[in-house]
């Protein structure tokens, strides 16, 4: 068989179309295939990241639910404002339990200086001003049973001094407590019923 130049550029011709198809067709595809592959991939880091977020709303729902439940747990610990003078009159009885003399329990005015709750809350704060008088485990035992009360209450200053230098173990104690209650909806300073 001769080998003329016909057919040198029929087997020229026949060897392009392989290169040729490759370089128009098959070269272009495989771009196109390799930038679908990479958005797939973003789009799969952007779906797991979103699962993710999803199973932390999740958490964070229960979260919320769980936190709601403390406020109402607390919010049921706070007395209404109109039942503050039950409570100072509870304060009373604790003390008398507890054989101290109570020399006075009177309310105190609110200031800024003297809460621990923003301006805005629906809760109120009532600083009371209490003197005791007594044996010294009788205002311990007092400040237990205080403590155990379901209403949240605080002493946020309190002195005790010895009433002699005998070891009788009698003491006078003065603290000032806050009682929280929930507010009314006019926020007027609460004040003690006068006793008949």
């Amino acid at each position: 068989m001769k080998f003329g130049l016909r057919e040198i550029i029929f087997i020229a011709l026949l060897m392009l179309i392989p290169v040729g198809a490759w370089w128009f067709v098959f070269r272009p595809q495989n771009a196109e295939n390799a930038k679908m592959r990479a958005e797939i991939e973003v789009r799969q880091a952007k779906l797991r990241e979103l699962n993710e977020a999803m199973g932390k709303i999740g958490d964070l729902k229960a979260q919320i639910d769980q936190l709601r439940g403390a406020i109402d747990f607390f919010q049921s610990k706070l007395p209404d404002e109109k039942e503050i003078d039950k409570i100072v009159q509870d304060i009373w009885r604790l003390a008398e339990e507890n054989k101290l003399h109570a020399e006075s329990i009177k309310s105190l005015t609110r200031s800024s200086k003297m809460t621990y709750l923003p301006a805005d809350s629906t809760q109120g704060e009532q600083p009371i001003a209490v003197s005791l008088q007594g044996d010294f485990m009788g205002l311990y035992s007092f400040l237990l049973a205080l403590e155990n009360r379901a209403r949240i209450m605080r002493i946020r200053k309190m002195d005790i001094e010895g009433q002699d230098e005998g070891m009788t173990g009698i003491v006078d104690a003065n603290f000032e407590m806050s009682i929280f209650f929930e507010q009314d909806s006019e926020d007027k300073p609460w004040m003690p019923k006068p006793k008949l």
